[in-house]
């Protein structure tokens, strides 16, 4: 039997596991990112919209027993339109909406088309924003969508290939606050963008087979009311 880290392709039944990852994950996380969020307003409830619109994606996939990788991020991402939550939350619907744009018609994800979603959804975040903002989880999912496809040549296996995209997000969410002032007034990095990490960290904790229930690496978390008193 082939061992999750080995994986070069996934299919219709693993992408939905690979999205209940991510799902878990960011619940796992949720008020970590909640107490991350003082853009566009201080209202603390970034990770709970992000959380409860992918929750809605994970829905609609959650007693699928069948179909392919492209059908499963299409119901997915219905889910999400449907059930998006703020601002952040109808971004997020964006970005499953432009991966399923991409995998339409696939009955297998491999690494390479991997890429071509990531891009896809980045265009199509851009494209549902009046107004993009930089420094927010926009300029996360275009410094990712990037940086795993210049990087798509030394990724041999799917564990390559989500390490290399959590990591992006990881060093873009970093520099998040360099973009928005108020991030740095604040102290903090950008709480959507953060959110998308742990998505991508969900995918690369499912190929190997890590705890989602726990985050033995989490920071305690510091109210946002004493964030906001302190400035």
């Amino acid at each position: 039997m082939e061992e999750k880290k080995d994986l070069t392709t996934l299919d219709g039944q693993q992408v939905k596991s690979m999205i209940e990852a991510a799902t878990l994950w960011l619940k796992t996380n949720a008020q970590l990112v909640n107490s991350l969020n003082v853009f566009p307003i201080p209202d603390g409830d970034t990770g709970s919209n992000m959380m409860m619109t992918l929750q809605a994606g994970w829905n609609e996939i959650a007693s699928s027993s069948g179909g392919g990788a492209g059908a499963i991020f299409g119901a997915a991402a219905k889910g999400a339109l449907m059930g998006a939550r703020g601002n952040s939350g109808v971004i997020l619907s964006q970005f499953w909406r432009g991966i399923a744009r991409a995998t339409e018609g696939h009955e297998v994800l491999t690494k390479e088309l991997f890429s071509k979603a990531l891009l896809e959804a980045k265009s199509t975040a851009y494209k549902g924003v009046v107004r993009p903002v930089e420094g927010t989880i926009l300029t996360v999912l275009k410094d990712t969508a990037n940086e795993v496809e210049a990087g798509l040549d030394q990724c041999v296996t799917f564990e390559d290939d989500f390490a290399l995209t959590a990591a992006a997000a990881d060093r873009s969410v970093n520099r998040t606050p360099e973009l928005l002032p108020v991030l740095k007034q604040a102290g903090v990095v950008d709480s959507g963008g953060k959110g998308l990490f742990f998505i991508f960290e969900g995918f690369l904790r499912y190929i190997r087979n890590e705890p989602l229930d726990t985050n033995p690496n989490q920071i305690e978390i510091k109210p946002l009311t004493d964030m906001i008193e302190e400035e």
